[in-house]
């Protein structure tokens, strides 16, 4: 048996904190993982709310077009002539359209549609590139 018992509840106490600290440790592991798995996923959504709504409000500013006025801006990848061109080419073409300001979680988020190059060689189709722009708040919104 131990002669030393003050050595004896010492070791005890130790052996005790180190499995507490352990089970601690383990415990805010799993915890810290489902929270940041939760965030992320939260700012997906969100940024999938806002494309989805500016890409509405695209479809609303095309469908508003003539089908000739429609075909004429397709071929030629703009989001719209300024001008005013219905065939042919545009002499004053806007690439880029924004979109209404959303307000989603108290922070203003503003996005914007951007056609880019030319048609696509593989199917002929325009590329269209949505940014979500946070407005300076400092926090990101991620697709």
């Amino acid at each position: 048996m131990l002669n030393n018992k003050k050595g004896a509840a010492l070791l005890q106490v130790l052996l005790v904190t180190v499995v507490l600290a352990g089970i601690a440790t383990m415990l805010l592991r799993a915890s810290l993982s489902r929270t940041t798995t939760a965030r992320q996923t939260r700012r997906t959504v969100s940024a999938q709310l806002l494309v989805n709504a500016c890409m509405a409000e695209v479809n609303t500013l095309w469908s508003h077009k003539t089908p000739a006025a429609f075909a004429n801006d397709m071929n030629q990848c703009i989001m719209y002539c300024k001008s005013g061109e219905i065939v042919g080419t545009c002499k004053q073409p806007v690439y880029e359209h924004t979109c209404q300001n959303i307000a989603l979680e108290g922070l203003t988020y503003t996005v914007k549609a951007t056609m880019k190059g030319g048609q696509d060689a593989t199917n002929g189709q325009c590329q269209l590139d949505y940014e979500i722009d946070d407005n300076g708040s400092g926090t990101s919104v991620e697709l």
